[in-house]
C-alpha cells in the first residue's frame, strides 16, 4: 500500500474507494516492507475498508511467517477474491486460499505479463511462471486487464481463464475545483512565458528518460521540463548526470514525488505532460493530466496510446528521439491545438474513466463470477 510502489497501488486505492461508494463490503490485505508509507492503508480505513496488513515482510517474494493464515482467514470472510499484481507470495496465498475455500477470484496481472515485462528478470520470471503461476492463471475465474492490448499482449502465452477488460479511473471531483494557475511555477521560478513540460511518474529506467531528455534538448526553443515521481538515489545521480551532459541544469527540474493539490498545481501549470514509456499497461498519470485539460505525447507501448489518438487529445510516437522531439515540438509551437486537445481530453475521461461507473460495473462483474460454475 505504499504510494511510491506506483500505479497497481494507486489503482487500488481507487478502486477500493468506489466500490465503498457503489455499497459493496470492501477489504485489502496487503503486505509491507520496513519503512512503508501507508498513509493509503490510513485512508482507507477510514471510509470503511476493512485493512488488514501483514509486515515486514522480506525477500523478492515479499515472504512473511503466517502470512499463509492470515491470508486464508482474510478470504474466508469475502466472497470474491480481487488479486493485483503477481509476483509475490501474498498473491500465491489468495490464489491458493480461494481454490481451498471455493472462492471465484481474478487477478489483475498489472502489465506484468507484458512480453516486456517478462524479458526482465529472464529465467527467474519464467521459472516461477511454470512453478505456481500458470497454474493459478489458470484457475483464476477471470483475468482483469486495463485495456485491450494488455489482454491481447497475453494471448502467446496460451492462457485458458475468462478476460474481463475494465480501466482504472480517476475520482472526477478531485478535478472539479482545480488550484489556480502559476503557483507551481512560482515555487520553482519558471516564466509564465515559457512552455512547460511535464513528466509525472515513477522514475524507472523503463519510463523512457533516457529519450526524453536528448529530445527535449533537441527542441531549439525555450522550454522548462518537470520531473516529478519517486526515484532511487542511484538514479537520480544517473539522470541528473544525463542533464548536465546535455547542458540542460537550468532547464529540467526534479521535484520529488507529487500528492493531492500540489499534484494538481502541477497539472494546471504544464502546457504538455510527456510519458515516453517502454511498457505501461495502462499510465494512469496519462489519465489525470488529461482530467486536468494537459494534452498529451506519449509512446506507442502506453496501452491507452489508441484512445488518445483516437480522442484527439494528444500525440503517439515511436520509441525514438527525433520522432519524440518532433511530437514535442508541434504541440508546444502550437497553442489552439492544445486548447482544442484539453476540452477533448476532458470529456473523455467523464465518459470513460470515471471510478464510480467502473465500479458499478464491477458490481456486475462479481455478481457474474459468483453464479459461474467454479473452474
Amino acid at each position: 500500500m505504499d504510494p511510491e510502489s506506483g500505479g497497481p497501488v494507486e489503482a487500488l486505492r481507487g478502486l477500493a474507494t468506489a466500490q465503498v461508494n457503489a455499497s459493496l463490503s470492501v477489504g485489502v490485505l496487503a503486505t509491507w516492507k520496513r519503512d512503508a508509507d501507508l498513509r493509503f492503508a490510513d485512508e482507507l480505513k477510514a471510509i470503511g475498508v476493512d485493512v488488514r496488513l501483514v509486515g515486514p515482510c522480506y525477500g523478492p517474494l515479499c515472504w512473511r511467517p503466517g502470512l499463509a493464515r492470515s491470508v486464508r482467514e482474510t478470504v474466508s470472510g469475502f466472497d470474491v477474491v480481487h488479486i493485483h499484481a503477481l509476483w509475490e507470495d501474498v498473491q500465491h496465498q489468495a490464489a491458493r486460499a480461494a481454490s481451498t475455500l471455493g472462492k471465484p477470484y481474478l487477478i489483475r496481472p498489472c502489465g506484468m505479463l507484458d512480453p516486456w515485462s517478462l524479458s526482465q528478470g529472464g529465467w527467474k520470471k519464467s521459472l516461477y511462471l511454470w512453478w505456481r503461476l500458470r497454474r493459478h492463471l489458470n484457475r483464476a475465474a477471470a483475468l482483469h486487464f486495463t485495456t485491450d492490448i494488455e489482454r491481447d499482449l497475453t494471448k502467446p502465452l496460451g492462457l485458458t481463464s475468462w478476460a474481463i477488460v475494465e480501466p482504472n479511473g480517476i475520482r472526477l471531483d478531485e478535478f472539479r475545483e482545480l488550484p489556480e494557475r502559476g503557483g507551481f511555477r512560482g515555487k520553482y521560478g519558471i516564466s509564465h512565458e515559457i512552455p512547460v513540460c511535464l513528466f509525472l511518474s515513477r522514475l524507472h529506467p523503463k519510463k523512457g528518460l533516457d529519450l526524453l531528455f536528448p529530445a527535449f534538448a533537441a527542441l531549439g526553443q525555450p522550454g522548462h521540463l518537470v520531473i516529478a515521481g519517486p526515484v532511487t538515489d542511484d538514479y537520480r545521480a544517473t539522470l541528473e548526470a544525463e542533464v548536465s551532459r546535455l547542458h540542460l541544469g537550468d532547464r529540467v527540474h526534479f521535484v520529488g514525488m507529487l500528492r493531492g493539490r500540489e499534484k494538481l498545481a502541477a497539472f494546471v501549470d504544464a502546457d504538455l505532460f510527456v510519458l515516453p514509456s517502454r511498457q505501461e499497461n495502462f499510465g494512469n498519470a496519462v489519465v489525470e493530466a488529461l482530467a486536468a485539460g494537459v494534452p498529451v505525447v506519449i509512446s506507442d507501448q502506453v496501452n491507452i496510446w489508441p484512445e488518445v489518438r483516437d480522442a484527439g487529445v494528444g500525440g503517439v510516437v515511436a520509441l525514438e528521439v527525433d520522432a519524440l522531439a518532433g511530437e514535442l515540438r508541434r504541440w508546444l509551437v502550437d497553442p489552439d491545438l492544445r486548447t482544442q486537445a484539453a476540452h477533448r481530453g476532458k470529456e473523455l475521461v467523464r465518459e470513460r474513466y470515471d471510478w464510480e461507473a467502473i465500479a458499478q460495473r464491477w458490481a456486475k462483474h462479481y455478481a457474474s463470477l459468483l453464479s459461474r460454475p467454479s473452474r
